[in-house]
């Protein structure tokens, strides 16, 4: 574990730990909506001022047991100053106005004290680290023994009996950075991530190679047919299964959920979009191609190639849909494009 993946950890350790019991002391209610609207926007407030704080850990040289020590109680000091912010933005919210508004605003002010003591326990075990000892192997004891804050499971036992604390417990979930500060999904949203993408990547991949496998059998085809019957049957072969292909491209992305970041859902929709697009240009030419009669060898030979050439602009056509992508903020997602050996195509 590198100085980056240290500060990780160590972040991943802290967050939500030092927000006191102060939180919450607002008697005004806030529509679910607006309530976890500004929850969210404080939890990503707190996220930068938590990442920053950090930073400490970024230089330490984490051979050095006594000086890695040092930096980690640096980043302890700054993760609690980073916290005041997000108590005191939680306060203002008041609760939300639903049924069991006020058990919410009690369950994150009891997972705060809980998280205070295992913040403090963090840090006295970290402190209680010999200066002799491997400073990384006794961390990943701590963090493995001391686990990560979570407040889902005191949301759910409210909404045991105060069912509308689903909803807001939905609402967190429908902001993926949201619930990642707040429930602990790091990991499984990274997996999730990588998921996506792979999906992405297989289906396309999938496509791009059948339609070159068919390009080049139809090319192959075509020079040694002799007859226009033949050429006619041979292009509508082409390309009623460039549409059958198109159609399962269009399939497998349908089948993938959205990925978990904050526009994975309009990112998403780029794609489905992008689908559609390429099925129903596949589908003009697949109407073409049967429609069209030959006179002469050398004009079915000329507009098979002129058909076939067509084709290529599908992926001029897909790459101008793509580029909506810039509009939104991929959050890493553009990172596991270049990375998965699933998208090396």
């Amino acid at each position: 574990m590198h100085a980056r993946a240290l500060r990780l950890a160590a972040v991943a350790l802290l967050p939500l730990a030092l927000l006191a019991s102060s939180c919450g002391d607002s008697t005004k209610k806030l529509s679910l909506d607006r309530w976890v609207e500004g929850l969210c926007k404080a939890a990503a407030d707190f996220e930068r001022a938590s990442t920053a704080a950090g930073n400490a850990l970024d230089t330490a040289d984490l051979a050095d047991t006594k000086a890695a020590k040092a930096a980690f109680s640096d980043s302890i000091a700054r993760q609690r100053d980073a916290q005041e912010a997000f108590r005191t933005a939680f306060a203002d919210l008041g609760q939300p106005d639903i049924d069991g508004g006020k058990q919410v605003v009690d369950a994150f002010q009891k997972q705060f004290a809980e998280n205070t003591r295992r913040t403090d326990d963090i840090e006295q075990r970290v402190a209680a680290i010999p200066d002799r000892a491997d400073f990384l192997t006794e961390f990943r004891k701590i963090a493995d023994a001391v686990g990560q804050p979570d407040f889902r499971p005191r949301l759910e036992a409210v909404a045991r009996d105060h069912p509308e604390v689903n909803d807001l417990i939905a609402a967190i979930d429908d902001d993926p950075p949201c619930a990642r500060t707040l429930f602990n999904t790091g990991a499984a949203s990274e997996a999730e991530k990588e998921a996506w993408v792979a999906g992405i990547c297989t289906a396309l991949s999938t496509w791009i190679g059948a339609l070159e496998s068919g390009a080049n059998r139809l090319n192959r085809a075509v020079d040694s047919a002799t007859t226009i019957p033949e050429v006619e049957r041979i292009l509508v072969d082409f390309f009623e299964q460039g549409l059958a292909d198109t159609r399962a491209l269009k399939r497998a992305i349908s089948q993938l959920s959205p990925p978990p970041v904050r526009d994975g859902k309009a990112i998403h929709q780029v794609f489905l979009d992008g689908s559609d697009d390429l099925l129903a240009a596949m589908e003009r030419l697949t109407r073409e191609a049967r429609s069209i009669r030959f006179t002469s060898i050398d004009q079915a030979m000329a507009e098979s190639d002129r058909l076939a050439s067509l084709t290529d602009q599908l992926f001029s056509e897909a790459a101008a849909t793509f580029d909506r992508l810039q509009d939104y903020d991929p959050e890493g997602l553009d990172d596991l494009f270049q990375a998965l050996p699933e998208c090396q195509f």
